[in-house]
């Protein structure tokens, strides 16, 4: 059977945990099954994808719109392909051969107020005919797949889950010497207000108030919603942009405690990639994180900045528990690789051919 991956959300710079999941998958069904993967990109992917021994097919310089429902069903046609794998968007309503469709989480359904516009005028219109049309649909999580099936109405037996994996290299992870620097905080990911990051700058406020001398490095690229407000915080918050993947195990490694207060998460592979990094984390207490984090990780209630900036003290005071518990989540991280993630996937694809 050939395969369509469709990756060409995938760009350089641009690399947020669903662009992660299509590099990292891709990478891994090339290794698996050299002879049935065929990748679509574009031409500005990072290049390990360029350097997979499989067949490629590289998209036009032209806008999404174009890409997705004009080019890439004409070139899956013509590449013969038996079953195409949108990795994180609806299938091009022009394709009329068999679809599988990765869908990361229900928050274009629950919290539609949580979505760019451009996702809730061009992707959500076209997810109905997509979920029906698909052969199966995968998703990331269990929490996942019960939002999904309870907010679309897709029996929850259509729906297999194949958990997100992390890079090996954040378990090698190693703290840059920084001698006399304040303990930062940390969150990671786009700057979009699905992550509810004005929770974490009023804990952070709360905790200088106390008398708290911490710095917080926000590290990712800015999304859509309003700027960030700093105000009297923007001395001690330091916005990296992008960072490239090669410096996020050490950025992690570097913080005295990782921060993801999401008002919703499909998985989470920002929780994941600290607990891999053995850096202590405080997550919203939502379904999916507590899923991926179980008992290692400290929660607080979602959109509590007090409730953040207690855990995030007990994370601080607490040295020896917090190391205990640092070393169990490193533990349950391994439970999740990219490897297992293709195998359940292509598990999946097999499936669909009996």
């Amino acid at each position: 059977m050939r395969i369509g991956l469709d990756a060409t959300l995938v760009r350089a710079g641009r690399l947020t945990g669903v662009e992660r999941y299509a590099i990292s998958l891709v990478r891994e069904l090339a290794a698996l099954a050299p002879r049935d993967v065929v990748v679509f990109r574009r031409r500005e992917a990072p290049g390990d994808l360029h350097q997979l021994p499989v067949e490629q097919h590289l998209a036009p310089p032209a806008g999404r719109l174009a890409i997705d429902q004009l080019w890439l069903p004409a070139a899956a046609r013509r590449a013969r392909v038996d079953l195409l794998h949108s990795l994180a968007f609806p299938t091009p309503l022009l394709w009329r051969g068999r679809a599988l469709l990765t869908v990361h989480d229900a928050s274009l359904w629950l919290h539609p107020e949580a979505a760019s516009l451009g996702m809730r005028l061009y992707h959500q219109p076209l997810f109905p005919q997509a979920l029906r049309r698909a052969a199966a649909i995968l998703t990331v999580s269990e929490a996942s797949r019960r939002d999904l099936a309870a907010a679309t109405g897709v029996p929850a037996g259509r729906i297999l889950v194949t958990p997100n994996g992390v890079d090996g290299r954040f378990f090698q992870a190693r703290a840059p010497a920084t001698p006399g620097a304040p303990p930062s905080l940390l969150a990671v990911g786009t700057l979009e207000p699905r992550k509810d990051l004005r929770v974490l700058l009023e804990a952070l406020r709360l905790l200088r108030r106390d008398g708290r001398d911490l710095r917080l490095v926000l590290a990712g690229r800015s999304g859509w919603g309003p700027a960030l407000s700093l105000g009297d915080l923007a001395p001690h918050v330091r916005l990296t942009g992008h960072v490239p993947d090669a410096e996020l195990p050490a950025l992690y490694a570097g913080a005295a405690c990782h921060v993801l207060p999401s008002r919703y998460e499909g998985f989470g592979l920002s929780l994941l990639e600290a607990m891999a990094s053995g850096t202590p984390a405080v997550a919203s207490d939502i379904p999916a994180l507590r899923e991926l984090g179980g008992d290692a990780v400290r929660y607080a209630p979602p959109g509590e900045p007090a409730a953040f900036a207690a855990a995030i003290a007990s994370a601080l005071d607490e040295r020896g528990t917090s190391l205990a518990l640092a070393a169990a989540a490193r533990e349950r991280a391994r439970r999740f690789t990219w490897r297992a993630c293709a195998e359940a996937t292509l598990r999946a694809y097999r499936s669909l051919d009996r």
